[in-house]
This record gives C-alpha cells, structure tokens and sequence, in this order.
C-alpha cells in the first residue's frame, strides 16, 4: 500500500501569495454555478460552484496562462521523483468553491475520450480559512487511506486512473476556493 500512495506527492505553502487573492478574487467573480457529474447534476455527490476555465476572454487567457505556468513549473518536482510519468499538455482547469456542505463524494479523475483524457490530477488549494474540505484517498472498498488538509498556497499531484478514488469533505465552515486541473 506504501507503495501504491507514493504517487501522491504534496507541496506546500509553494502558490505565489499575490497571485492567490487575484485567483481567489476571479473564483468569486466566476465561479456562480453548480458543476455537475458525469451522468447529470446530482449535488448530493458533487456540491460546488465552479467554472472552467477557458479563452473567451484577455482575462481568461491570463489566468490559464498563469496557472499552467505554475503547473509545468511545479511539475518538474513530481517528474523527479517519477521520470517515467507521460503527461504532457493540460487539458482542463476548474476554478472552484465549496461553500458550507460543499463536497464531492468518492470518485475517480480519469475519463477515456479522446477530448479528455486524464493521466495526471492536480489540486491546488489556494486558502486555509475554513473547517472540512480534506482530501480523502481510499482503497477500492472506500476505506480511507491517506487523508490530507490542504494548507494555502499547497498543490497535490496524483495519477487519475481507477487505483485513486477520492474525495472532498463536506465544508463545516468557511469556504474553500480551489483549482483542479487535469494533464494528459
């Protein structure tokens, strides 16, 4: 089991502190409607206001070129400790923000289209002002296994295929703003 959470590399306090309130500003400003799932809306598995992030706008492209910068730099960190890891282009960036209740029940990242195929996740947590919200890796019967509070300014990268549910606890206070993004 060692073995198998090793994939799960954490850095902390690693996220530029004036670029987190412009990211959490944006979130704010973006971030008004319920993402849903695959399959529909269903907020009793998925509870969070987001968007994703895209090139409509100057300031769009701005907050995506930024973020992917931050990712490929933070990146080379988790290609250390595993060269042999193939993602190479960023295909998704979710801004989003889980209000009080706000989770995402136990799931997996990879999805096998040819438009969004996953094989790298990214976390990046951009406060530490509210209460809940853990990140939750369990084995294949949903028995936890590695439980982590994200700090402000942290980034968790983890391989998205089916040996890593996890999930997102529900907010008990505060809010938590985030950004989930996916390589291929």
């Amino acid at each position: 089991m060692k073995d198998y959470i090793e994939a799960v590399v954490e850095l902390h306090n690693i996220i530029n502190p004036q670029i987190i309130n412009k990211l959490t500003s944006y979130i704010d400003h973006k971030a008004k409607k319920y993402l849903d799932i695959e399959g529909g809306m269903d907020k009793n598995v998925r509870n969070v206001r987001g968007y994703q992030l895209g090139f409509k706008t100057p300031s769009e492209m701005f907050y995506w070129n930024y973020i992917k910068k931050e990712i490929e730099r933070l990146y080379s960190f988790y290609k250390i400790k595993f060269p042999k890891m193939k993602s190479y282009s960023l295909n998704q960036i979710d801004l989003l923000k889980y209000d009080i209740g706000g989770k995402y029940d136990v799931h997996v990242d990879y999805y096998g289209g040819l438009h969004l195929s996953r094989t790298l996740s990214i976390i990046m947590n951009l406060n530490d002002e509210y209460e809940g919200g853990d990140l939750i890796f369990t084995d294949q019967k949903e028995k936890e296994i590695k439980r982590i509070k994200l700090g402000k300014g942290s980034i968790v990268f983890f391989p998205s295929n089916f040996m890593y549910p996890h999930s997102i606890q529900p907010i008990t206070k505060g809010t938590r703003y985030s950004i989930v993004a996916w390589l291929q």
